[in-house]
C-alpha cells in the first residue's frame, strides 16, 4: 500500500506541473514514446518469451522429474531430483511469468489491434499463442486463472478448473483457425512475415501449429471415458506434415537474453548430467535388451556426451540416477593424474586416472567435464540443443506422429499406429539432420555432419525397432517418443508420464510402459511417498495477492504438488 500511495503522489505532482503543456501529454504523437506499437513490433517479444519459460522451468526442474538429466554431484540431495518442491519466490515460476506477463496482455493487444486493422494473420497467430500458453500452463500448474486472467482493475483472480481451461483452449484454437482461414483466403493483405521469425508469416504453418495444440489438448485425456482417438488422429493429420513444419525458436546469440539458455555462454547446465534412463534407451539396453555395438542408436552420438573411458560396453556413454549423482564427480580431470606429461601406468595415480575417466561428461561435449567458454559467444562449442545458437523446439512433426501412433493403437488401428510410429522415428532423425541455418542463421544441431542414411537404415532394421504392426506396443511408441522429446519436450513427457502414473504397466507385456524407468528412492520427504504431479502457482504474486483463491483450491496444503491432475484422472 505504501508503494501505491507513493506512485499516486508522484503522478499527482506530475499532473500539477504539466497541465498547461498539452503537447507533452500527447504521447501518441511522439515517435520515441509511442503507445500504439505495430503488431509486427510486439509479436517478436511474445515469441522470444517462449523458450525462456520452457527452458528455465523445464531444463532446471521438470527435466529432473522425468529424468532427462539430473544433478551430477556425488552428495546429491537435490529436491527436484527426488521429485520434490520447495517454496521460493522465483523457483519454477517462469511459466507463470511467461503466460501472465511476458505474453498475456501483449497477445491481447495484438488481437484487439489486429481486429481493428483487419490483420487476420496476426489475430490468428496471437490466438494460437494464447491457446498454447494456457494449455502449457494448466498442464504445469493445474487450476489457473483463465476467464478472469486479464480482467482490468483486478488484483485477485478467480482460478478456473483444469477442465474449464481445457475447454477454453479448444475454443481459442477454433477462433485462431477462423482468422487464419480468413488470412489464407486473402494472402495479399498479410503482413505477418514482418514480425514472425518462426514461420516467416506462413499462415498455413500456423494453422498446422494450431492443430498440433488441439491434438495435445484432446490426447492428454486418454484416461477419460470421453477420450476420442479418432478426433486426435484427425487433428494430427492436419498438424505438422514434415520437419519443415516444426515450431522452433531461433537465437541470435549476441547478448545474454537472445542466447540459448542451454548454451555455453549462459552456463546453466554445468551441474547437470544426462540420466542413465536416456542412456539405456539409446545404447540398446532398454529397447533391444543388450548394448552391443549393433544395438546402439546412431542418435546417441549426436544427443549425448561420451566420457573418456569406453570400457563399459556402450562406447563410454554414462549417466546418473536420481538421488545418486556421479560417484566420480569430486575427482579431477583425468589429465591431472598424468606423470611426466603422460598417463600413469601404476599406483594411486593410475586408479584415480581410470576413475576420473568414468565421470559423466557435461552436455556440451564428449570427454568434457566443465564449460570451456562461459560468457563467450563461441558458436563452435556445445552439442545438440546445447549450443548458443541452437534453435529451441516448441512442437515437432515427430511428436505429432507419436501422438497419432498412440491414439491409433488405443483404437485398434494397428496399421495406422505402426506407420505413424515409423514416421515418428524418421521424423526425429530428420529433426537432427535438418539444416537450421536458414532460420536466422541458427546452428545445425547435428554438429559437423548429419546422421548417415546407412546408419538410419541399419537402426530401423535392427532390434530397437518393431518390424511390423503385429506386436507393436505402447512401450515401443512411448519410449521412442521420449527419445524424440529428450532435451526440449520435458513438459509433454511429464504429461505422458503422469498419464501413465509413471510406472503403470503396458497391458500387452505387463511390464512398465516406461521400461527401466525408476522413481527416486526415497522420494522427497514432503511428498508423503507420492510422485510429483503439479507445480504450485507463482509464489510471490499469488501467495501475496491471491491467497484466498489458493486456500479455496487447496494450494496451501504441504503436499499439493502430489495431488493428481484432472487430465490424468479417469
Amino acid at each position: 500500500m505504501k508503494n501505491k500511495l507513493l506512485y499516486i503522489a508522484i503522478a499527482a505532482g506530475m499532473l500539477t506541473s504539466i497541465t498547461s503543456c498539452k503537447k507533452f501529454l500527447d504521447i501518441n504523437s511522439d515517435p520515441d514514446t509511442t503507445q500504439e506499437p505495430s503488431n509486427s513490433s510486439v509479436l517478436p517479444q511474445t515469441l522470444a518469451a517462449m523458450p525462456t519459460g520452457l527452458q528455465s522451468d523445464g531444463g532446471l526442474y521438470v527435466s529432473k522429474y522425468v529424468q532427462n538429466w539430473l544433478t551430477g554431484s556425488s552428495a546429491n540431495a537435490n529436491v527436484y531430483d527426488l521429485q520434490g518442491y520447495t517454496f521460493s519466490g522465483g523457483t519454477m515460476a517462469a511459466t507463470w511469468t511467461m503466460t501472465y506477463q511476458a505474453m498475456g496482455n501483449n497477445l491481447n493487444y495484438i488481437v484487439d489491434n489486429g481486429i481493428k486493422k483487419g490483420q487476420n494473420d496476426y489475430v490468428g497467430a496471437a490466438l494460437a499463442l494464447k491457446a498454447w500458453s494456457f494449455q502449457h500452463t494448466t498442464d504445469y500448474n493445474g487450476d489457473i486463472p483463465f476467464h478472469d486472467a486479464f480482467k482490468p482493475g483486478t488484483f485477485a483472480f478467480h482460478y478456473d478448473t483444469q477442465e474449464e481451461v481445457y475447454k477454453g483452449v479448444d475454443s481459442l484454437c477454433k477462433a485462431a483457425l477462423e482468422y487464419l482461414s480468413k488470412a489464407a483466403a486473402s494472402p495479399e493483405s498479410n503482413t505477418l512475415a514482418k514480425g514472425d521469425f518462426v514461420y516467416n508469416g506462413d499462415v498455413n504453418k500456423w494453422t498446422k501449429f494450431v492443430y498440433g495444440i488441439l491434438a495435445r489438448n484432446a490426447h492428454h485425456l486418454t484416461n477419460k471415458a470421453t477420450y476420442d482417438a479418432n478426433k486426435v488422429i484427425e487433428y494430427c493429420d492436419k498438424a505438422m506434415a514434415s520437419v519443415s513444419d516444426d515450431f522452433v525458436v531461433p537465437f541470435d546469440a549476441t547478448v545474454n537474453n537472445n542466447s540459448n539458455y542451454f548454451g555455453t555462454f549462459r552456463d546453466n547446465m554445468g551441474t547437470l548430467r544426462q540420466s542413465n534412463f536416456i542412456v539405456r534407451l539409446l545404447d540398446g539396453t532398454a529397447l533391444a535388451g543388450s548394448n552391443i555395438k549393433a544395438n546402439r542408436d546412431p542418435r546417441m552420438a549426436y544427443m549425448l556426451s561420451a566420457s573418456n573411458d569406453t570400457t563399459n560396453g556402450n562406447g563410454g556413454y554414462r549417466g546418473v540416477d536420481p538421488g545418486q549423482g556421479d560417484p566420480y564427480y569430486a575427482l579431477n580431470a583425468p589429465t591431472s593424474y598424468y606423470v611426466n606429461g603422460a598417463p600413469p601406468t601404476s599406483g594411486t595415480n593410475l586408479t584415480n586416472y581410470n576413475n576420473a575417466r568414468k565421470k559423466v561428461a557435461v552436455a556440451w561435449g564428449d570427454s568434457t567435464y566443465t564449460n570451456v567458454s562461459p560468457g563467450v559467444f563461441n558458436n563452435n562449442t556445445g552439442k545438440y540443443l546445447f549450443q548458443n545458437k541452437a534453435p529451441f523446439p516448441v512442437m515437432t512433426y515427430a511428436e505429432i506422429q507419436f501422438i497419432k501412433a498412440e491414439a491409433a493403437l488405443r483404437s485398434n488401428k494397428s496399421g495406422v499406429a505402426y506407420t505413424a510410429y515409423i514416421n515418428g522415428i524418421n521424423g526425429h532423425f530428420d529433426f537432427i539432420n535438418r539444416v537450421y541455418s536458414s532460420i536466422r542463421g541458427a546452428s545445425n544441431i547435428y554438429g559437423a555432419t548429419p546422421i548417415p542414411a546407412a546408419s538410419r537404415s541399419s537402426y530401423l532394421a535392427g532390434a530397437n525397432v518393431k518390424k511390423s504392426a503385429d506386436g507393436l506396443t505402447l512401450t515401443d511408441i512411448m519410449l521412442q517418443k521420449y527419445i524424440a522429446l529428450w532435451g526440449w519436450g520435458f513438459f509433454e513427457t511429464w504429461v505422458d508420464m503422469r498419464r501413465y502414473n509413471y510406472t503403470a504397466p503396458d497391458p500387452a507385456t505387463n511390464q512398465q510402459v516406461y521400461y527401466t524407468f525408476s522413481l527416486p528412492t526415497p522420494l522427497y520427504t514432503n511428498n508423503n511417498s507420492l510422485p510429483v504431479q503439479r507445480v504450485r502457482p507463482h509464489f510471490t504474486s499469488e501467495y501475496t495477492y491471491n491467497r484466498a483463491e489458493l486456500e479455496r483450491i487447496g494450494v496451501l496444503q504441504m503436499n499439493y504438488h502430489t495431488k493428481k491432475m484432472w487430465f490424468s484422472e479417469p
